[in-house]
């Protein structure tokens, strides 16, 4: 069951310790219970989107719990003393070193109950989860949040800080809950995009254009697809300060292409 990682199509969170750091089912507890505590208090209630109670708690030996937020419920799993998850992969960093990688690392995995996986990509789901895994970054030794859609890893300042803009009403974390990587044409694609709509996103660079702000409007165009939706016909979007984006979906419909007048 939640023992057995079934991240792939569905959105799954792996939280990372060093080897032998890893959390107890009592941990988790201790967590909650603090936070609960601690939201009694309306001021810091009112900041925090991490809210959660363990709604099963099955063998100590099995390495996982239930946890339900906000009428949802998701499997948190390789817990000590039971074995660890397998790591993520990881393609993208974000507020860490780069030596990361040689670092012995365990992993625990948090990702929607089986009620809920077949709408795991949906966004309130998703903003749930994000709110869960904030709050679990709170417990002691985790160096870096993985988000496997996009095999992505975060520091866990920088998690909680995109992710807490995020639920507070801002943009989309698009540099964490997706990448970007640079093309041979000079371009820029999405990494992570296709799990929320189904498609990645290609934006081509203008000539002489900086890097920069190449960037800055690919992650202004997974903002505003993410809002949008699959793309199954040629379209025009309004970028910003009026920039217009000619979308136009791949003839597989896996890639949206976006390309700008010079």
């Amino acid at each position: 069951m939640a023992q057995q990682v079934r991240s792939n199509g569905t959105g799954a969170l792996s939280l990372l310790f060093a080897a032998g750091g890893r959390p107890t089912a009592d941990d988790i507890a201790r967590l909650l219970n603090t936070v609960a505590e601690c939201q009694q208090n309306r001021a810091v209630a009112a900041k925090s989107h991490f809210s959660a109670r363990i709604s099963h708690r099955p063998d100590v030996a099995s390495g996982w719990l239930e946890l339900l937020s906000s009428g949802l419920t998701f499997d948190l799993a390789g817990l000590a003393p039971a074995g660890a998850s397998p790591l993520p992969p990881m393609e993208h960093l974000f507020g860490l070193p780069t030596d990361i990688a040689q670092a012995e690392l365990e992993a625990i995995i948090l990702m929607p109950s089986d009620h809920i996986a077949s709408g795991g990509a949906m966004l309130p789901i998703v903003r749930v989860m994000m709110g869960l895994g904030g709050g679990l970054s709170g417990l002691n030794g985790v160096k870096a949040l993985c988000w496997h859609p996009s095999s992505t890893w975060m520091e866990p300042g920088y998690f909680t800080k995109v992710i807490q803009g995020w639920l507070d009403g801002g943009v989309f974390p698009a540099l964490g809950l997706t990448a970007l990587d640079l093309t041979a044409d000079g371009g820029l694609e999405s990494a992570g995009l296709a799990f929320f709509t189904g498609q990645e996103v290609h934006i081509e660079a203008l000539p002489g254009e900086a890097a920069a702000e190449t960037a800055k409007l690919a992650l202004r165009a997974i903002d505003m697809l993410l809002r949008h939706g699959k793309v199954d016909r040629e379209l025009t979007l309004i970028g910003p300060e009026g920039v217009k984006l000619y979308a136009k979906p791949s003839d597989d419909g896996r890639m949206v292409r976006l390309r700008r007048d010079p």
